[in-house]
């Protein structure tokens, strides 16, 4: 055997060995966690709802999904199709939670925005709850869950210009993605979401930067190969600086589990100064300062009622 043959086999094997273990990590990634069920619904904090579900916006990559929720009419309202001129806010669960996220405290914030005037739509990702099953992807096709449940409020009647969307860790990421389609809502709110996708991958796993880079392609090959999407795709960082949806971002200044510079990034992204954002409360960013990863609401229930309300108010439609 030649030197030139022996040189292919290593090669060879090398390439197999760096493809293979990009393919564990990609699927090790897409695996969602254990279903958490739902303890709770909206009658616990005395609000009217209905059982709804919708299909997730279809993708040519993507099928469809059936997706479980609740829709909680605004006050006085009390059949559907809704009225267009009702305002309405869509919450999006983070990750390994479900539609009541007792983390985020999702029960308590439906009651007092819906004591504000609004109509709710909570609803279960795909893999999450009672919605059927689907890949983790970062944000990427989640984004389409979020797009699915605005559809389905314009089904039911509402206007785009009227929904507010307000999403949690990985559902603020897929608020985001999905807000950068022209005129699918109003406005967004991200609470706790990370910046860009693989930012976040490499602080979690604690990889050097040669080794970032070294092993990012074969991730992205594999990625894409195996549920469709590229790590670059997942980041709200780059589509919130191109699009015009209104938005808000909120984070706990002791979050430990996403860092605060996640947020300063998405602010900078929106055109925040710098000034504004070490000062970190202006109206398109709230630094909240006694709070960790989606604690927000729990620590400053009022605060965050009252610039949540007023961002909306400002931005959706009259």
């Amino acid at each position: 055997m030649t030197w030139l043959n022996r040189a292919a086999i290593v090669t060879g094997a090398m390439a197999s060995a760096y493809l293979g273990a990009s393919a564990a990590f990609a699927l090790r990634m897409s695996r969602r966690p254990r279903r958490v069920p739902l303890h709770d619904d909206p009658s616990s904090v005395g609000l009217p709802y209905l059982e709804v579900s919708f299909n997730s916006r279809r993708d040519f990559a993507d099928p469809e999904h059936e997706l479980m929720g609740w829709l909680v009419l605004p006050p006085g309202s009390e059949t559907t199709p809704v009225d267009r001129d009702s305002r309405w806010l869509v919450m999006v669960h983070g990750d390994g939670s479900n539609r009541t996220d007792p983390q985020v405290g999702a029960m308590g914030l439906a009651k007092a925005m819906w004591e504000q005037g609004y109509g709710v739509l909570m609803f279960d990702m795909r893999g999450c709850g009672q919605s059927a099953d689907g890949d983790f992807t970062g944000g990427w096709t989640e984004r389409l869950d979020v797009l699915g449940a605005l559809d389905y409020l314009v089904l039911m009647g509402a206007d785009r210009s009227r929904i507010g969307v307000l999403g949690f860790s990985l559902g603020g990421v897929a608020a985001s993605l999905a807000c950068a389609n022209p005129g699918v809502a109003g406005a967004v709110i991200a609470d706790s979401a990370y910046s860009d996708f693989w930012a976040i991958v490499k602080h979690r796993s604690g990889m050097k930067s040669w080794v970032a880079e070294l092993t990012r392609p074969g991730m992205d090959l594999m990625l894409q190969m195996l549920v469709g999407y590229r790590l670059g795709e997942v980041s709200p960082e780059q589509h919130v600086s191109e699009f015009d949806t209104p938005m808000f971002v909120i984070h706990g200044a002791l979050d430990d589990y996403v860092p605060v510079v996640h947020a300063e990034r998405l602010a900078k992204a929106l055109g925040v100064s710098q000034s504004a954002i070490d000062g970190g409360d202006c109206d398109r960013l709230w630094i909240a300062p006694d709070a960790g990863h989606a604690q927000a609401f729990r620590t400053d229930p009022s605060g965050y009622v009252t610039r949540v309300t007023a961002f909306l108010d400002r931005h959706l439609a009259r």
